[in-house]
């Protein structure tokens, strides 16, 4: 999670982003997505709008369903409905975008599954896969969601929280178990999580599906913020953990080739 962004000051020969109504709105929405939780304060501060401006940004954009009102007093966060579109956008790029062949690739090269995963309102959400070529294969379908903690890319997602946001997600443990090997209390999680961290990917054997073991790599933009994760999955009667392990260094350049096109 992106922490406050520092204010600057404008000159008059700069553009804006908030020169215009439209311009506000997205530069409010952009402002949500990177602060997490925004107020009407922030908006004044961080855009340099009239309040009551910000009063206005925020109930135009509720009454779009895309920031909704939070628990916390005054605060507003994304909403599903703009999440959704997020997702759609990027999907509908990858579809026709070179990734499309990367991932194809990927599949290529290692025989299994692959796919591409978002996380999308608190669970992992698959938007592009190509299938292995065995016979024995798995299947994920673009807008298939899974639970961040027993997924090897929700770990990824995860491990890569600041400390607050992190904190809270660890807060609503323990969580419900998939399979008898899911790992559902906080502590464990978090155990588990600082390895993620440490090693750069995450494993999964037989967390979210008996029988099946996968491992997950960040996707991450220019400036290192990890986007998406690069996946791939097999069933652990024809690969081991080891075997998929191996796999990680081809993810990897391929995670980092498609985190130059995003």
């Amino acid at each position: 999670m992106a922490t406050m962004p520092t204010k600057t000051r404008k000159t008059a020969a700069e553009p804006t982003a908030t020169a215009t109504p439209v311009g506000r709105l997205f530069a409010v929405i952009e402002l949500a997505a990177k602060m997490g939780m925004i107020s009407a304060a922030d908006i004044v501060y961080m855009l340099d709008l009239p309040r009551p401006t910000a009063h206005r940004m925020i109930s135009t954009l509720e009454g779009l369903d895309f920031l909704q009102k939070m628990p916390v007093k005054g605060k507003y966060a994304v909403a599903p409905k703009l999440v959704g579109l997020a997702t759609s956008v990027l999907s509908s790029t990858i579809v026709y975008a070179p990734i499309q062949t990367l991932l194809t690739t990927v599949a290529q090269r290692t025989g299994e599954t692959c796919g591409i995963a978002l996380m999308a309102m608190g669970e992992v959400e698959y938007i592009a896969s190509v299938m292995g070529q065995s016979p024995l294969t798995l299947q994920f379908q673009a807008g298939q969601r899974a639970p961040l903690h027993c997924t090897s890319s929700g770990q990824v997602f995860l491990a890569h929280l600041d400390a607050d946001p992190l904190a809270k997600f660890l807060a609503t443990g323990p969580w419900e178990a998939t399979t008898e090997f899911t790992v559902t209390q906080p502590k464990a999680l978090a155990d588990r999580l600082r390895k993620v961290k440490s090693q750069g990917y995450a494993m999964n054997d037989s967390e979210y599906i008996s029988g099946v073991v996968g491992a997950a790599v960040p996707i991450k933009s220019k400036d290192g913020q990890v986007i998406a994760a690069l996946t791939i999955s097999a069933p652990r009667s024809r690969r081991s953990l080891d075997e998929i392990s191996a796999m990680v260094p081809t993810l990897r350049t391929y995670a980092d080739r498609i985190g130059r096109i995003l």
